[in-house]
């Protein structure tokens, strides 16, 4: 198999601009390495003022050795039933977290199961028996209970269910049976707010934090993150307390406590919540007359952007449920493609202050310069793969931004493909033979908020422009170069979706014109190829019917024999017998 050239553009599948159901415009601008340092030398006595206490806690599921980690059918996810274990669905950013997780599986034509335990453990444990029990393709588990996590990892895993964490972290010893954790990166944001905080007191006085639920991963971030990383960054910052408080009226009974106690002594707050709890200490500060305290708080939620806007929170963590659940949903999609998934996704980390809040808010976006006239002659002089890397470095500089409005980028996407109408008018060529018609182009336009389905069908129209205008002069077009490579490399594994990436043409085009180039959907073009491959083969002798499967690209021998059964009307074995006779 030749190999293919590299995709221009970075490889995140996940990114997406959407209004999140807060009104606020999300867009992941892709994740960052997470550096991991050496660990505590063996033996080594610590506190948990020490960071190296927690760090298989923090640095859980890095490289750890899986245990049973089945192989991708690389057929896609069309169809395939997963089970979403979820550990309750009373707080809003879970009930957005599912919300998404629906919205992105019937996209996908993945048939989704939602099991929720009500934040009770035991429920959740009886969850995690009854998914095992209707044997799903996949289980996505989001665990609220962290040690409990990694004996329902164990369980799904022996049972040979593909199993993927999100959210909530897992404790290491859970990565083993893990395919992928996907989620934010919970210790690194505290860490940051942490810092972020301490710059704001100036190094002085006294702290407190209201906690997370005790038992999950937020808990234990959210508490010794701020802490161990406090105790390195400005030891002279006094830790005074730390309270489980995720209940507003608990948090604000708990802040009261505080400024009673400790006075002038209490500068800072670090909250676990962003959102109404964050609200509860706010009216208690102002009540006491000690908005002096600088507080920072976990989460962007709207109205922690508001917080922070009306001066009530000086800075919190950028992190979208939208963008939690979709980067998991996508680990899935590209798994079950055959693509490459890391052990781990963490969601960017960002700190939110004042200057930047309104940002967030989608008020203001530039792209960069764009080169237009490039696309245009490269369309006008057949060079499909400058197009693809047209669109890859537009994608790089919108990747570079943190929110865009709808309209600024729906008003670049309308200039490109003005531009290419103008160069099908150049040639003579209909736009609406090839591309459709011009409402048709409008209303997709208008109504696709997505920004990589955006410029993979601009990327798909520019394709399109470049086969009229070869197909005019008689030349062989991209589609035309995509099936020889396919009648000389059907023994090779290979799926629409890595062909796509291969060729540099979204999977839903390359289905559609291939349909058209050959009259055949490519799983049959590519089935027909090689069962009349297999019958060739099995004319000699000593075959063994295995191999011959693995030889045409099967990896699974047991789809081979069906596949071979429903082409010819007789079982493998059936047609060698009858070739011997």
């Amino acid at each position: 198999m030749p190999k293919m050239p590299k995709k221009a553009s970075p490889r995140i599948q996940s990114v997406s601009l959407k209004r999140s159901s807060e009104g606020q415009l999300l867009l992941l601008w892709g994740a960052t390495e997470k550096e991991i340092p050496s660990p505590p030398e063996k033996g080594a006595v610590l506190t948990p003022q020490d960071s190296k206490y927690w760090y298989d806690t923090e640095y859980a599921g890095w490289n750890i050795e899986k245990i049973n980690i089945p192989d991708s059918p690389r057929d896609g996810a069309s169809g395939k039933e997963l089970i979403y274990l979820q550990p309750g669905d009373d707080h809003p950013y879970m009930q957005q977290y599912a919300a998404t997780i629906e919205e992105r599986c019937a996209d996908a034509g993945l048939k989704l199961r939602i099991l929720n335990s009500k934040w009770d453990e035991k429920l959740f444990d009886d969850n995690v028996n009854m998914a095992i029990s209707m044997k799903p393709d996949m289980i996505l588990l989001n665990p609220e209970h962290q040690k409990q996590s990694s004996s329902w990892y164990k369980r799904i895993n022996e049972a040979d269910i593909p199993v993927i964490g999100g959210n909530f972290l897992a404790e290491n010893e859970g990565h083993k049976y893990l395919l992928a954790w996907t989620g934010p990166d919970d210790w690194g944001q505290s860490r940051l707010l942490a810092k972020t905080m301490a710059d704001q007191m100036n190094h002085k006085g006294g702290y407190a934090i209201i906690q997370h639920h005790k038992g999950n991963s937020s808990y234990f971030a959210r508490t010794w993150g701020p802490i161990t990383e406090l105790n390195k960054y400005t030891p002279d910052l006094i830790h005074l307390d730390s309270r489980i408080g995720m209940i507003p009226s608990e948090a604000a009974a708990i802040v009261e406590e505080w400024i009673d106690t400790h006075g002038d002594g209490l500068n800072g707050i670090f909250s676990a919540d962003d959102g109404e709890v964050m609200q509860a200490i706010s009216e208690v500060l102002k009540k006491r007359d000690r908005e002096d305290i600088c507080c920072v708080a976990a989460g962007s939620s709207r109205m922690g952007l508001e917080h922070i806007m009306q001066d009530r929170l000086y800075a919190n963590s950028f992190q979208s449920p939208e963008i939690d659940a979709e980067t998991a949903i996508q680990t899935i999609i590209d798994w079950f493609e055959g693509l490459t998934v890391e052990p781990i996704r963490y969601l960017p980390k960002y700190i939110v202050t004042k200057e930047d809040a309104s940002e967030f808010m989608y008020k203001r976006f530039q792209v960069s310069s764009l080169n237009m006239e490039h696309l245009y002659n490269s369309i006008r002089e057949y060079k499909w793969r400058a197009c693809y890397n047209f669109f890859g470095d537009l994608y790089e500089k919108i990747l570079t931004r943190r929110v865009i409005p709808i309209g600024m980028f729906q008003g670049i996407c309308l200039e490109i493909l003005t531009g290419m109408i103008v160069i099908m008018q150049e040639d003579g060529l209909s736009v609406e033979e090839n591309l459709g018609s011009y409402s048709s182009l409008a209303k997709h336009l208008t109504e696709d908020q997505e920004i990589t389905s955006v410029l993979e069908w601009l990327n798909d129209l520019a394709q399109q422009v470049i086969a009229s205008k070869l197909s005019k002069i008689n030349k062989k077009t991209h589609i035309q170069e995509i099936v020889d490579f396919i009648d000389k490399n059907y023994s090779t594994p290979m799926s629409l979706k890595s062909l796509s990436y291969d060729f540099s043409i979204s999977q839903a085009y390359l289905g559609q014109i291939f349909r058209k180039e050959t009259g055949l959907k490519f799983n049959d073009y590519i089935n027909d190829k090689r069962i009349e491959e297999a019958k060739k083969l099995f004319r000699g002798e000593n075959i063994v019917i295995n191999k011959v499967a693995l030889q045409l690209g099967y990896t699974d021998p047991a789809y081979f024999y069906k596949l071979f059964k429903k082409r010819t009307g007789m079982s493998a074995m059936e047609y060698i017998q009858k070739q011997s006779d």
